[in-house]
């Protein structure tokens, strides 16, 4: 009964903390089913939320418009910024964290992007995600998709070399995408 006390208690203790250590809860439950592990799964979260912090004290306003994917200590930036200076700064930033083992900085210079663009590339991301999501040879969770001014930005970690080709398949046949960045990891994969 003392157990039972004890374990009630921690669980409500962690339910009422600070949003860090629920996020890290909700990770740690979702990551059980994830090829890369609860341990790996926990520390790209750190990464992705240092990073994120870092950013925002640099241009709170960059942090609506981009977005930070990491897997396994690798970074992947994607979305649009104004300026080049602004893409240059990303990079900077994320080598600074500890746990980046390499930095892919996608980030979009947003002179060209239009309405039209932005519409297009939401299509695309749902077109996506509705692929993967439906086709069972494919654990859609352990994949992150972005897509902007029609380039398609996926990473992850694929349990072999024929999930990585059908992820890159239905990314490359979405209506509007022009391009697709293969950022998967496989499994077996040690960086």
């Amino acid at each position: 009964m003392k157990n039972l006390t004890f374990i009630l208690i921690i669980t409500f203790i962690l339910q009422s903390c600070t949003p860090v250590v629920g996020t890290l809860g909700v990770v740690s439950i979702g990551a059980a089913s994830k090829e890369k592990g609860i341990g790996t799964s926990i520390s790209d979260n750190l990464v992705k939320t240092k990073i994120s912090n870092l950013i925002y004290k640099f241009n709170k306003k960059l942090i609506a418009d981009t977005k930070v994917f990491v897997n396994n200590g690798s970074v992947l930036f994607t979305g649009k910024v104004k300026k080049p200076e602004d893409k240059i700064e990303f990079t900077k930033i994320a080598w600074t964290v500890k746990g980046v083992r390499e930095v892919n900085n996608e980030l979009q210079i947003i002179d060209k992007s239009s309405l039209k663009n932005i519409a297009r590339d939401i299509a695309s991301l749902g077109e996506i995600r509705a692929r993967i999501m439906s086709d069972t040879s494919i654990n859609s969770i352990n994949f992150s998709i972005d897509v902007v001014n029609d380039k398609a930005y996926i990473s992850g970690v694929a349990n072999n070399k024929e999930e990585m080709n059908l992820v890159i398949s239905h990314a490359s046949s979405a209506r509007f995408v022009k391009e697709v960045y293969n950022y998967i990891i496989l499994n077996k994969d040690k960086r």
